[in-house]
C-alpha cells in the first residue's frame, strides 16, 4: 500500500506558502537575503526564477571603501515595470559571516530582527507601499565598525509583488554589494560604476545628478516617470572614468516644463544598472 504521506506534506507546504504571502507583508522570516547558507524569496514566490523580470534592485549611500565608525544612510531600490507592492530584506557581513556595523531604523517602512549573530533589516506591512508603480525606495542607517574588522558585504533579496496578495505572478531580486576598508572594492561588478543622489533634492527646477566610473564605458542616464515613461535622457555615449555631474533642468525631450512630482534617473553603465528617485516641486 503507497503512503500518502508525502503527497500530503507538499501539500501542507504549498499551503504554508500560500497563506505567508499574505502574513510576509508584514515582514518576511529572517535568512532570505540571498547571503551564504541562506535562501531568497522564490521559496514561497516561485512563479519566476531569480533574477528573470524586467526590473532591477541596487544599493547606494555607502561608498566602496567606508569609512571606519561612519554613519551612512543605506538605500534600497526596487523597481519593476509591473509590479504594485514591495518588499524587502538585507543583512550586512564580514569575514566571519556575522553582521558587521550597526542598523538602525530611520521610518515605519523598516523594521530589524536578530538570528543566529545575523541582524536583518526587511519591510514592515506601511513599507509595502501597496499601489505604488514601477519602483520603491527604503533607506537604513548603516554605522561602519571600527578599524580593523575588515570587508563588509551587504546582501539583499526583494519582492516586487504585483498585490494580488497570495505567492503568484512575483518577480524576485537578489543583489550584494561589498565595502572594503580603506581601498576600492575587488568585486568588478560593484566597483565597476555608481549612481549617487542628485542635488538639490526635493528640488525646483534644477538639480545635479552624479555618478562614478571606475573605467570608461558607454553610459546611459535616464529620466523617468513613476508611470515608466520616458521623460529625458541626459548621457548617452561613451564617457571616462572618473567622477561625472549632470545637471537636469525639469524639461522634458520636447523642453516642456514637467509638472511637480516624484521622478526616477536611471544609470546603465556595462554590467551595472542603478536607479534612484528625485522630487520635483515647482
Amino acid at each position: 500500500m503507497k503512503r500518502p504521506i508525502p503527497i500530503l506534506a507538499a501539500a501542507v507546504a504549498m499551503t504554508a506558502c500560500a497563506a505567508q504571502a499574505f502574513a510576509f507583508s508584514s515582514g518576511p522570516p529572517n535568512r532570505r537575503t540571498n547571503a551564504p547558507g541562506e535562501t531568497n524569496c522564490t521559496a514561497c514566490h516561485a512563479s519566476f526564477p531569480l533574477n528573470s523580470g524586467l526590473g532591477s534592485l541596487t544599493v547606494g549611500g555607502v561608498p566602496a571603501a567606508y569609512e571606519p565608525g561612519a554613519a551612512y544612510d543605506v538605500t534600497i531600490t526596487l523597481a519593476d515595470p509591473n509590479a504594485q507592492r514591495w518588499g524587502f530584506e538585507f543583512t550586512v557581513l564580514g569575514a566571519d559571516t556575522n553582521s558587521i556595523g550597526t542598523l538602525v531604523v530611520l521610518d515605519a517602512d523598516v523594521q530589524l530582527s536578530t538570528t543566529l549573530g545575523r541582524t536583518y533589516a526587511k519591510h514592515t506591512s506601511v513599507g509595502t507601499h501597496p499601489g505604488t508603480a514601477v519602483a520603491h525606495t527604503w533607506t537604513v542607517r548603516w554605522t561602519a565598525p571600527p578599524v580593523g574588522a575588515g570587508d563588509a558585504t551587504l546582501y539583499v533579496a526583494g519582492n516586487a509583488a504585483n498585490g494580488n496578495l497570495n505567492a503568484t505572478g512575483d518577480r524576485i531580486y537578489a543583489a550584494s554589494t561589498r565595502w572594503t576598508e580603506g581601498g576600492l572594492s575587488a568585486v568588478p561588478d560593484a566597483a565597476m560604476a555608481h549612481l549617487g543622489d542628485n542635488y538639490p533634492n526635493p528640488f525646483n527646477p534644477r538639480t545635479t545628478i552624479r555618478y562614478a566610473l571606475e573605467e570608461a564605458a558607454p553610459v546611459r542616464l535616464t529620466v523617468y516617470g513613476v508611470d515608466g515613461r520616458l521623460v529625458r535622457r541626459l548621457e548617452d555615449g561613451r564617457r571616462e572614468a572618473g567622477e561625472h555631474r549632470v545637471a537636469w533642468d525639469g524639461l522634458d525631450t520636447a523642453g516642456r516644463a514637467v509638472p511637480s512630482g516624484t521622478y526616477l534617473y536611471r544609470l546603465e553603465a556595462g554590467p551595472v544598472r542603478e536607479t534612484r528617485t528625485m522630487t520635483l516641486l515647482r
